[in-house]
């Protein structure tokens, strides 16, 4: 049986860079699914963290047990399990959403000041894997990074 597991957690402050974290995260995450076939999106702002993990029963139980061991965040909160017909992000083995005002925007109209993902009801949280989706479908145009305050930028995310 398939399931999507949602969570979300607060990021622990440490001597690492924020950029540093996520990127550790997120090449962790990809080559593990990948190799389990596991597939998700993870988004991070505010000090927030907030990911969905879809995928088979044990192999996404195993994951969170683990992730919930991981001393880069705190305060992880579970969202209810729900079984899962077909995978929502069967396109990424971990997608990561830049934090964006389509998503700041959602939260201030469900009355939330601030990215506080702990707090959202089942409907919401539907509501926010859709704009999760529709967001991470949305390819930005490439272009050259060029100039002063861009050189050697690379967008790893």
């Amino acid at each position: 049986m398939m399931i999507r597991l949602c969570y979300a957690s607060v990021r622990v402050e440490n001597e690492n860079d924020l950029l540093l974290d996520l990127s550790d995260i997120l090449v962790t995450a990809r080559e593990f699914n990948a190799q389990h076939g596991i597939v998700g999106v993870l988004y991070y702002a505010e000090g927030s963290f907030f990911q969905c993990l879809e995928g088979e029963n044990d192999q996404v139980l195993e994951l969170f047990e683990a992730i919930q061991q991981d001393n880069r965040h705190t305060h992880v909160h579970q969202f209810k399990i729900t079984p899962i017909v077909e995978l929502n992000f069967k396109q990424w083995s971990m997608k990561y959403v830049n934090p964006n005002t389509q998503i700041s925007d959602y939260f201030k109209n469900i009355g939330l000041n601030k990215f506080e993902p702990n707090l959202l009801n089942a409907e919401q949280i539907g509501r926010f894997l859709e704009i999760l989706l529709n967001t991470a479908n949305v390819e930005k145009p490439t272009k050259n990074y060029v100039g002063y305050q861009n050189r050697g930028y690379q967008n790893y995310f």
